[in-house]
């Protein structure tokens, strides 16, 4: 058991695979039932793009970041770990419910919960924000998503968002 721990953060214990990263894993078997179709993957890179999502990699400099996407509307947005390192969260938010179908668009988004100590702001120069579940719910639903499902925090110290464009029978 004491090899599944181990010390990762300001003296906080937990689980040793935290440390191998790839929590986007984690959520795939939950994210492939609502992104489906034409989508992007903002934040994702190399062998870890959503499947069928077009990359759009928000550390190498290239045609497209998270402010800058292709043109067109998509059937989905997925972003995992991605939105804390944006300095602009709203406006990213804004953007890009702004290039989804205004009819059963889907905005996935799976991000660190703020009771990982390692990834508030203050311990993690990468990140400008943390968000709570509840918050980014109100957020998306201010910001005219239509129907919001949030989790709690999961065995990555993650959660997810979706929030849809329209009511398209998810939540009903």
């Amino acid at each position: 058991m004491a090899e599944a721990l181990e010390v990762y953060c300001k003296g906080i214990r937990y689980p040793s695979y935290m440390k191998r990263g790839n929590a986007c894993s984690y959520i795939m078997p939950f994210a492939v039932e609502f992104c489906k179709g034409r989508g992007l993957d903002i934040g994702g890179f190399d062998n870890s793009v959503f499947p069928g999502a077009q990359a759009i990699n928000v550390v190498i400099p290239d045609k497209f970041d998270a402010y800058n996407l292709p043109a067109g509307k998509f059937d989905f947005i997925f972003s995992s770990h991605t939105l804390e390192h944006l300095p602009d969260y709203v406006r990213a938010l804004m953007y890009w419910k702004e290039h989804l179908k205004e009819i059963d668009g889907v905005l996935f988004l799976y991000l660190p919960h703020p009771d990982m100590v390692c990834w508030l702001p203050q311990n993690n120069k990468k990140h400008f924000h943390m968000f709570y579940p509840k918050d980014m719910e109100r957020l998306l639903l201010d910001l005219g998503f239509v129907d919001v499902i949030v989790s709690e925090r999961d065995l990555y110290w993650s959660f997810c968002a979706v929030a849809f464009t329209r009511n398209n029978g998810w939540c009903q």
